[in-house]
């Protein structure tokens, strides 16, 4: 009677264990080794004209109820100053983020992460030029219209008032 028991319980255990991981594997929209890259329009709040973007993030690991993705950024914009000048600011750097992916369907998969690079700003004459090192924390979202496209919303806080809200689009292969 005591081995029978401890046999039905051993049974249970692995099915519930091999249940919760397929259920945790397939609600996640990202995965370990997925790759997303797209582009984004943003909206600066230092100046009136859009910052454009190009981004990449690689899935390195499953960690918990998301993913940990990190990869590249680019940010480029142009704009007046005094009539006299035209500024163009380019952000280049490395970013880390954290997917929330297995939320509801796995369709909307929020993300904290932060961004670490170089900046620098230069007006038409390189007269009054700075550059430096530029740190940004980001927070945002992504929808999953389909498997392998999302549409990405974030929102940035960082130095040389770069502060920023960025509508966009990500695709996954």
């Amino acid at each position: 009677m005591q081995l029978n028991k401890g046999k039905k319980m051993k049974t249970t255990i692995f099915s519930i264990i091999f249940i919760m991981s397929f259920i945790a594997s397939s609600f996640g929209q990202l995965r370990d080794g997925d790759n997303l890259m797209g582009g984004t329009l943003g909206f600066w709040a230092k100046n009136n004209t859009p910052t454009f973007g190009f981004n990449y993030e690689n899935q390195v690991t499953q960690a918990g109820i998301g993913t940990i993705g990190v990869g590249a950024l680019l940010r480029y914009s142009s704009y007046p100053y005094r009539d006299t000048y035209r500024y163009s600011n380019i952000f280049i750097g490395g970013q880390a983020n954290y997917n929330f992916n297995q939320i509801s369907s796995g369709k909307f998969v929020p993300f904290l992460g932060v961004v670490l690079g170089f900046f620098s700003s230069s007006p038409n004459d390189n007269s009054l030029k700075e550059s430096g090192l530029w740190a940004w924390g980001q927070a945002g979202a992504r929808y999953f219209f389909s498997p392998a496209v999302a549409g990405v919303v974030r929102f940035g806080l960082g130095n040389f008032n770069f502060n920023a809200l960025e509508l966009g689009v990500d695709f996954k292969f």
